[in-house]
C-alpha cells in the first residue's frame, strides 16, 4: 500500500535536469549517482517520462532536457508515466478471501467503494502540486 519509489526518483531527476540542463550534460550516469540508483533503472525512468512527452533525452552529447515548463509538470503526470494504472492497486486487497465466509464473500465489494474516493483524492492532490513548487522548495533549502 505505497506509491512506488520510482515516482520519487523520476522527481528527483527533474529537479537535477531542470536546475543543471543548461550548465552541464546531464546523463543517465550523472542522475545514477544523485539518486543512488543503478543507472540501467535511470535509464528505465527516463524513458518513461520521455514517452510522456515530460522530457527529451538526445543520445551521445546532448543529455536530458526538460520539454515542458516545471510549473506545467504536476506530480500526477510524472506518477502516471511510471506507473499507468498505479492507483488502481493502491491500496491492496487481500488475494484470497474465503468464499465461504459471510465478510470473505463481500469483502472486495464493500471496499471498492471507499478505496476508489481514496485513490480519486490522491490523484487529485497530485494533480494541484507542481515541479515547480518543488523547485522552489529545493531552492529554498540554499536559503537555510
Amino acid at each position: 500500500m505505497r506509491i512506488s519509489t520510482k515516482c520519487s526518483i523520476a522527481l528527483h531527476c527533474l529537479i537535477l535536469i531542470s536546475e543543471y540542463e543548461n550548465k552541464v550534460k546531464v546523463t543517465s550516469e550523472l542522475l545514477a549517482k544523485s539518486t543512488g540508483c543503478n543507472s540501467a533503472a535511470v535509464r528505465s525512468i527516463l524513458n518513461a517520462l520521455q514517452k510522456a512527452e515530460l522530457i527529451s533525452v538526445v543520445r551521445g552529447i546532448g543529455g536530458a532536457h526538460l520539454s515542458k515548463n516545471p510549473e506545467s509538470i504536476t506530480i500526477w503526470e510524472v506518477y502516471h508515466a511510471l506507473e499507468p494504472d498505479g492507483l488502481e492497486h493502491f491500496i491492496g486487497f487481500h488475494p484470497n478471501p474465503s468464499a465461504q465466509c459471510p465478510v470473505g464473500r463481500r469483502i472486495g465489494s464493500v471496499l471498492k467503494k471507499p478505496y476508489t474516493q481514496i485513490g480519486d483524492a490522491v490523484r487529485e492532490s497530485m494533480q494541484e502540486i507542481t515541479l515547480q513548487q518543488l523547485l522552489d522548495d529545493y531552492r529554498c533549502m540554499d536559503e537555510m
